[in-house]
Formats: structure tokens, sequence, C-alpha cells
């Protein structure tokens, strides 16, 4: 992943730089002894002498027990994948196991004509073909990662390409960048999916050192400056229309500002994989979200807020506290390291307790009570990486002090 180190430890690394050790150490001892052992168990799918060969459950319930739908969505299964991977390469014993297992399973979705289905049954048959590019992009940042474990000249990095080639085929818009789904669901253009596939690439790019694959990312970061990001405010749009102009009506106006966060990082990771300066623009989501984005008090990232920052929700996604600590771990801000300090507290304290160990509560409310009815498997990648940012943040302060 990218390091925030050098935005940290230059925000001031004194009095307050145990206080993040402390809670790193905190989230490391949830991290590697309670979810990793947990979701290698009960978060598996499978049979007792092979507990991942049916891939990761799509969902538990709120006793910690498998849900057992009849449909898994291919973005779990990738990001499942990913979690696995990045534990393999942290040392922790099981993961390589259950990251190969979980590939094969992936590799159950891999459509004939290059592009991958969305939807599978609980063993692993097609249920929905539709190439959905969310679900695409997860799938090539999976196998970016586990090409840190199978080689840069594997299988894995060679279906990332090939993935990349299928999208810029198959589903490119003629004014810059690509449908939401194919076939063409007929909704409104969105900027998340193309956020992660940007995510995507970068993890592609790092994974080989090759720069032909970081092509894409030039090309995205393009309509980022040029179409998501509000020239006037500094927001960033979610919804668009015919030649990216923002959406009609609520759509239109509504933000999210995790995405400012989640952003904040990104560019931080491609200036450092292009040379491409990208401050300015990630100065202005950081400013927006910071004014717009955050319950003053508490430090909680809001869910939604408008162009012009009013809120528009003010419950709390768990995925959103962790991308807000990325951002503020990315960005040279006085008060990055409190700030942090609160964030990653707050996931301790109010998402990864009062629930199933190595579980989560995944919404606050209003009032920042949860407001939840099942355990999604799919935020354990917000989790570990939140945590991985902040330990390599905690470790460059370590070092300082």
């Amino acid at each position: 992943m990218t390091g925030p180190a050098r935005h940290v430890v230059s925000a001031g690394a004194g009095e307050h730089a145990s206080a993040l050790v402390a809670v790193r150490d905190r989230f490391a001892d949830w991290m590697f002894g309670q979810a990793l052992p947990f979701w290698a168990d009960v978060g598996c799918d499978g049979t007792a002498d092979d507990p991942a060969c049916l891939g990761a459950q799509e969902y538990l319930t709120l006793a910690g027990q498998p849900a057992r739908p009849p449909f898994k969505r291919v973005r779990v299964q990738a990001r499942q994948l990913f979690v696995f991977s990045w534990a393999a390469l942290r040392g922790w014993p099981q993961a390589a196991a259950r990251a190969d297992c979980l590939y094969r399973f992936l590799l159950r979705a891999h459509r004939p004509d290059g592009g991958w289905a969305r939807l599978l049954t609980r063993d692993g048959a097609v249920l929905d073909p539709t190439a959905d590019l969310y679900d695409l992009a997860f799938v090539v940042f999976a196998l970016a990662w586990y090409a840190r474990i199978q080689g840069p000249s594997g299988q894995a990095a060679e279906l990332a390409r090939g993935t990349l080639g299928w999208i810029g085929r198959s589903m490119a818009l003629p004014d810059g960048g690509f449908y939401n789904s194919l076939p063409d669901d007929g909704q409104p253009r969105q900027q998340n999916p193309h956020m992660h596939l940007f995510e995507a690439v970068l993890a592609l790019h790092r994974t080989t050192g090759d720069d032909a694959d970081l092509a894409l990312a030039h090309e995205l970061y393009t309509l980022f400056h040029t179409r998501f990001q509000d020239p006037v405010t500094g927001a960033l749009g979610e919804y668009f229309g015919p030649g990216w102009q923002p959406a009609g009506g609520e759509r239109g106006e509504w933000t999210e500002p995790g995405h400012h966060f989640e952003w904040v990082w990104l560019l931080q990771a491609y200036t450092a994989q292009s040379g491409v300066p990208t401050h300015e623009q990630a100065g202005r989501l950081y400013r927006f979200a910071r004014a717009h984005g955050l319950e003053p008090v508490t430090a909680l990232v809001r869910d939604g807020v408008s162009r012009t920052g009013t809120v528009l929700k003010r419950s709390a996604r768990l995925w959103a506290q962790g991308e807000g600590l990325r951002g503020v771990l990315n960005h040279p801000a006085p008060d990055a390291i409190p700030l942090a300090t609160a964030m990653a507290t707050n996931l301790l304290d109010r998402y990864l307790t009062g629930c199933p160990a190595g579980t989560w509560i995944d919404q606050l409310d209003d009032h920042a009570d949860p407001a939840v009815e099942r355990i999604p498997t799919s935020s354990l990648y917000h989790i570990v990486t939140a945590y991985d940012a902040l330990d390599m943040a905690a470790r460059a302060v370590d070092d300082r002090v």
C-alpha cells in the first residue's frame, strides 16, 4: 500500500506519538488475534477438509454465524482474496492457504470472453453474468495483490492485465470513463467504480513496476480532475449524466465525505508512483471533507453532504471511518496525529466492540447508535487498509521519537 509516514511525521510526532502507537497496538491485537482467525474459519465457506473451497461467506448474522444467502457477490470474494493476500505478505500463518482457495473460487466467475460475472451461487456457479465495473475493479485489485504472492509474471498478473484490456475494449464510453455495467443499467454514471478502478491500476503497477500498467491511471486521473471534482467547491460528485455533467435532482447534489478522504490518499499514491503533482486537488478534497464531513465532537465521518456542504445524512458507515483515517494519514495537516488517533479509536471503540469477537458494527445512526441487521464480509477490506495505513504511520513516528 502507500506510505503516509512522511506526512504524519512532518505534522509533528512529539506528545501525540505515543497515543498513535498505542491505538495501533490495540488495533494489531484485534486484527491478528481476533479478526483474521475468525474470518479464516467462520468467514470461509467449504468443508472441514477444505474450509475455503467455496470462497468467503457473503455476510453473517448479528450473532456471528454464516447467513448463507443463495448468492455470492464477486466483489466480496475479491475483497477477501485481497485480505488474505495482504495477511500472507504480513506473515500470518494461515493466510496463504486461504488466499489460494479464494483465488481458485474467484476464477469460477471468469467468463470465456474475458469479463467476469457479478454473482455466483453458493457453490460457485454463475448466477448473474453481468459485467459490473465496481466488481471488475475489485477483481483487478485482488489479482494485483495475489500476484505479490504468486509472482508478477504469474497467471494472476496476466489476468489483471487481461481484465483491464477487456474493460477498455468492451465498456469504454465515447467521452471518457466506462459504463456502470454491461448490459447497460441505464442509471446515472458513477464516480465510485472509477475510483476503485484507479485504486486497482495503482495496485497492479506497484506489483509489477511496469509503467505500461499505469497507463489507465492517467486517464482516470484526468476524468477525476476534469469531471468528478467540482470546480467551484472542490467537492467530489457521485452521480453524473451524459457528458459527465452532474446528474439532475438530489443525486447530482449528493457527495460522500468518505470518498473525498479516499481520493486524498489515492492521489498521494498516484503522485508517488507517477510523479504527476496532485497536491492542489487533494488539498481541496481534504478541506471540503474536513469542514463538512466530520462531526465536530466525535470526529465521525458523515455518510452524505451536498456539493455546498449541507449535511444530508448524519449517520456514519464503518467504511467511511477507515477511509477518513487513511486520508488524514496521507495529508500534511498540523493535527494529523491527534485526529488520526481519534478516528482509529472510533473504529475500535464504536465499531469493533459490542459484537462477536473479530467482527464489526457496520453503521451508526444519527445518534451514533448501532443501526445494523447483519455483519457484511465486505467491510474487512476497509478495516485492513485502515489498519495498514495506521501501522505504517505508527512505525514512522515511533522511529522518529
